[in-house]
Order: structure tokens, then sequence, then C-alpha cells
């Protein structure tokens, strides 16, 4: 660029450097300048002399300015830069995250309108494990994920909390369950082993009904048919109520 028709004014050149040292800062308003004068065609020495550079500082700036672009300009120690990168025209939209119920047994998370994952409510632990660390990467909301989960927005921003201190164990359910059987001690056990075979030897049958009502009569228990079934599964008692008739018949015949 031919420099010479230009008409440079000292004056004006002293009061647009100073207005610009105000409002940029002497080391970088010297630095766009190194850096205009070098466009320009000014020789590297000549610039170190005239803007006080040393010549490996204005190497430097000189490369940094070609690999990093404009945040070169800036002081290296800053946290983030001022100047506003440039874009494209076409302007990069941020990735939109979505959950969305196909149906029933199908839980999407969509992320833009090209990449899907599909998560069986079958498995509510991948579910919640996923939604909750989107959650905590502000991908999605507390009321998308309460939604997805059926939960309430309150427990969902424990469950988020758990997982980040705990990892996916926050998630497991800590409650454990009866850890003895305090209705049916052993006493009680014995005296329905005993009306099972007595009901059995009789009647020839039994039924969860038909014991409960034997026990209350003869030992006072007040006892549900159910868990009275429940615990003749338990004990093996309903695989052998067909077979040990049979036995039972064939000791007595036996001298």
């Amino acid at each position: 660029m031919n420099c010479d028709p230009f008409d440079f004014s000292p004056e004006r050149s002293h009061s647009r450097v100073h207005q610009a040292k105000t409002l940029f800062g002497e080391r970088i308003v010297n630095r766009i300048l190194a850096w205009a004068l070098f466009l320009l065609g000014a020789s590297k020495p000549m610039i170190c002399s005239e803007l006080g550079f040393k010549p490996g500082s204005l190497r430097t700036l000189l490369y940094r300015l070609q690999h990093q672009g404009l945040g070169a300009l800036e002081d290296r120690r800053c946290k983030s830069s001022s100047f506003k990168r440039e874009t494209s025209a076409a302007a990069v939209e941020p990735l939109r995250v979505s959950v969305h119920k196909q149906d029933d047994d199908i839980h999407q998370i969509r992320f833009g309108d090209s990449l899907a994952i599909q998560i069986p409510t079958s498995r509510p632990l991948l579910l919640k494990s996923w939604l909750l660390c989107l959650l905590n990467n502000g991908a999605l909301t507390r009321r998308e994920v309460a939604q997805a989960l059926q939960l309430s927005e309150d427990r969902v921003s424990k469950l988020a909390k758990k997982i980040e201190e705990q990892d996916l164990t926050g998630l497991l359910d800590q409650r454990r369950g009866q850890q003895h059987d305090y209705v049916f001690t052993p006493a009680i056990k014995g005296e329905l082993i005993q009306q099972f075979v007595i009901d059995l030897v009789h009647e020839g049958k039994t039924s969860g009904a038909g014991l409960s009502k034997h026990l209350k009569e003869r030992c006072q228990y007040d006892l549900s048919p159910r868990t009275i079934l429940h615990h003749l599964s338990t004990m093996g008692l309903s695989h052998i109520k067909r077979t040990l008739p049979a036995h039972l018949e064939a000791v007595k015949k036996t001298p």
C-alpha cells in the first residue's frame, strides 16, 4: 500500500491516539499500531524503535495475531476477551435438548433435529441418570425433568444434588426391607405347619382361608389367608400338599 498520498498530521495523531489509549489502554493501542505499521510495510526494527517494542515481543505479537486472531491484542492474563469473534452469515444456534414420551414404553431424549436417544420406561434408573445429568448441565429444566419422571420439582432438585455428590449410587433406593419376620415367629410357624398337616390328613386339602379359620379357633391366631399362603410357599409346604397324604398313608401301612 502506498502511503505517500496520505496527509499525516502529528496533531491529529496525538489527539486520536490519546483518546484510543483512554478507551482501550496503552498496551492494546501500541499493539494495534504495531500491527498496522507492519501491514503497511514498515520494517520491524523501525516499529520496535518508534513504539518501544523489544524485537522478541514484536515477533511474538505478530505470530499470535496470525494464529489466534484479535485476542492476541489483549493481555493474556485476562480471563475473557472483550473482542467479539467474527461469525459466519448463518449464526450457529445452541443445541436444543428436549424429552418426550412416545408411548407407555419409551422415553425419547432429542438433541436438536439430528440425534435422539430412546430409553425404555422399564429402565427407570437409566432414564433418571440421563435426565438428571442433563439438568445439572443446564440442558433441561427442573420442570421438564419433573414431568418426565412424574416427580415434584423439589424431589428432582434433591435427586440432582444426590447424583452430583454420590454418583449413581445416590439414585439407588437405600431403604431396607423388614430384616426379620416379626409376625410369623418360630412358634407361629410351628403351629402353621401342624395345622397344615392336620387339615391335609382330615380334609385331604388345604387353603389359606381354612388354615386361617382353624388357627384362630385352635390357637387364637388372627392371620390373613394371603399371609398364610405366602409362608406356605416360602417354607415349601405348598409343593408337598399333594404328595404328603400318600406318604403318610404309606407310613400307616408299614408294619
